[in-house]
């Protein structure tokens, strides 16, 4: 009969798998953010002052490189590509997180440690 640390060291292995599966599955990544934007131009006889509509939608991707911020212009259907590939950003770093966490659950469970 398994003993309790054997049974919650095989469940941290499935957690595990299961995350490496996830992993596997996502498509492309990139990180950033997307933003839709209207403007108003500021011209007296524009229709964006006198009927109200605004200049747009305009969608622009915000990321770093090298610690400095770069705006990208996109159309619509590259900003819902890059919206969900945004998306599988936040997923990877989610289930990287879980790995990591799963790690050191099999550590704990597997070893005995102690603070020094």
């Amino acid at each position: 009969m398994p003993s309790a640390s054997d049974k919650k060291l095989a469940k941290l292995r499935r957690d595990y798998e299961a995350a490496k599966a996830q992993i596997q599955a996502l498509g492309y990544v990139i990180p950033g953010t997307v933003q839709k934007r209207q403007y108003r131009c500021g011209k007296p006889n524009c229709r964006c002052i006198t009927k109200g509509l605004l200049h747009g939608p305009y969608y622009q991707w915000t990321r770093k490189i090298s610690g400095k911020t770069v705006n990208i212009s996109l159309d619509m259907e590259s900003a819902k590509k890059v919206k969900e590939w945004i998306q599988n950003n936040r997923r990877l770093r989610t289930l990287c997180r879980r790995l990591e966490n799963t790690s050191l659950a099999v550590l704990q469970t597997s070893t005995t440690m102690r603070k020094t």
